[in-house]
């Protein structure tokens, strides 16, 4: 299977609740260093954010559309770009 299609089934799976990644590696029937890799470029798109629960297990969960603007705000920043907000999609949200 492909990384892309992996990757929407990682998402897929995250959508009910935040899952370790044995969890994940579990459901899915891969190893974990795989769904590591998977989860790594996820976080790094900013599509998914960890936490560690009581019992210091690293969560992993979908991020919300803010924390993704918030993420694709401060990428630009750091690149010195000006950030473009589009009225249409503010819009919408309301």
């Amino acid at each position: 299977m492909s990384t892309a299609k992996l990757k929407k089934e990682v998402v897929k799976h995250l959508q009910d609740k935040p899952l370790s990644l044995a969890e994940i590696a579990e459901a899915m029937e891969l190893k974990e260093k795989r769904v590591f890799r998977l989860l790594r470029s996820l976080f790094e798109g900013g599509e998914i954010a960890s936490k560690r629960d009581a019992e210091g297990v690293r969560k992993y969960r979908l991020t919300t559309d803010e924390e993704k603007a918030a993420a694709k705000a401060a990428a630009a920043e750091e690149a010195g770009e000006a950030v473009e907000v589009d009225e249409d999609e503010e819009d919408a949200e309301e």
